[in-house]
C-alpha cells in the first residue's frame, strides 16, 4: 500500500523521498523532522532538506512557533486546489508572454497527436474557438464526451452539425444518426470554420491513441464538404429505409439540410432546382 501511495504521490511532482517524508508526517502529525527520520530510518540532513521542500511545495506546513519545529500534512485534495489556481495564474502569465515572442502559426503544418487527453483538449479548444460552423462525425464516447461543448457552441449562435451512430439529442445541433463505421476503436473527426481539422482513432475504452492529427490547412474545405455531403447522404439513406417518409419528405429535408449546410453556387442552385422541379 506504501509503495503504491509513494508513486500516487510521485505522479503528484513529489521526488520518492519526499514522498516518502509526506506519508510519515500523516502518520506521525506534528511531529519534529529528527523524529521522521528515525521512523523512515533515514539521514536527518536529508530529511530535513526533503520537509523544506515539501513546504515550499505546500505539502505540509511547518510550525515555527514551538521550540522544536514541528510538521503537520496538508489535505491532498487541498494541495491540488491550490495547485490548479497556481496552475491557472502561471497559464495566464506564460500566454501573456509568449504574445510578445509567438510567430503567427503555420497554417500548412499538419500536427500529430500524441495521447487520447491531448485529442479531446484539442477538441474542446476547437468547438470553443469556433464562430461559424462545426461538422464533427464521430462515435458514441467522444460525442458523448463533447455534447456540452457543442451545446454552448449553439448556444452562441454557431451552426453544429452532428453525425454520429446513436440519436443523441443536443439542443440546437442538427444530429443524424447513421450505422456504425466498422472501425475497430472510437472514431473522431471534427472541422471547424472549414478552417481548422482533427482527425483521431481511438481504442474502444478511449484510454490509448492509434492515431491522430491536427492542422489549419486547405484541407479543411475539402474535409468540410465530404463530410458534410456524408451526412446527408446517411440521413437520406436512413430516411429511405423507413416506410413513414415519402419522396415530398425526403426532398424537403435535403433541401433544408442544403440550405443550412451546402455551399453556395451553380451546385447548390442546381440541386435546389432538380428538387423542387415537379415530377412527371
Amino acid at each position: 500500500m506504501g509503495n503504491s501511495l509513494e508513486y500516487l504521490l510521485m505522479e503528484l511532482g513529489l521526488s520518492g523521498l519526499e514522498a516518502e517524508a509526506y506519508l510519515a508526517v500523516i502518520a506521525e502529525s506534528d511531529s519534529t523532522g529528527y523524529r521522521i527520520s528515525q521512523v523512515l530510518g533515514k539521514p536527518a540532513p536529508n530529511i530535513y532538506k526533503a520537509l523544506d521542500s515539501l513546504v515550499i511545495k505546500g505539502a505540509i506546513l511547518a510550525d515555527e512557533g514551538s521550540r522544536s519545529r514541528t510538521f503537520t500534512a496538508v489535505p491532498v485534495r487541498e494541495q491540488i486546489v491550490q495547485r490548479s489556481h497556481r496552475l491557472e495564474e502561471l497559464a495566464d502569465e506564460i500566454e501573456k508572454g509568449l504574445e510578445r515572442i509567438q510567430k503567427p502559426r503555420s497554417e500548412e503544418g499538419v500536427y500529430k497527436l500524441s495521447t487520447v487527453h491531448q485529442v479531446m483538449a484539442r477538441a474542446a479548444e476547437m468547438i470553443e474557438n469556433a464562430c461559424n460552423t462545426i461538422i464533427t462525425d464521430a462515435d458514441n464516447r467522444p460525442m458523448q464526451q463533447l455534447s456540452g461543448y457543442f451545446q454552448a457552441a449553439a448556444e452562441r449562435g454557431v451552426r453544429v452539425l452532428l453525425h454520429g451512430r446513436d440519436v443523441l439529442s443536443i439542443p440546437g445541433c442538427d444530429f443524424i444518426s447513421s450505422v456504425t463505421e466498422g472501425f475497430q476503436g472510437d472514431m473522431l473527426i471534427l472541422i471547424t470554420d472549414k478552417r481548422e481539422y482533427l482527425i483521431a482513432f481511438m481504442s474502444n475504452d478511449m484510454k490509448s491513441l492509434n492515431d491522430g492529427v491536427w492542422s489549419r490547412n486547405i484541407i479543411s474545405r475539402c474535409l468540410y464538404r465530404s463530410y458534410m455531403v456524408k451526412a446527408l447522404f446517411y440521413r437520406i439513406s436512413m430516411m429511405m429505409g423507413e416506410d413513414r417518409y415519402s419522396l415530398d419528405d425526403i426532398k424537403s429535408e435535403l433541401l433544408r439540410l442544403w440550405d443550412r449546410w451546402g455551399y453556395s453556387g451553380p451546385g447548390k442552385e442546381a440541386l435546389a432546382s432538380t428538387l423542387i422541379k415537379p415530377r412527371k
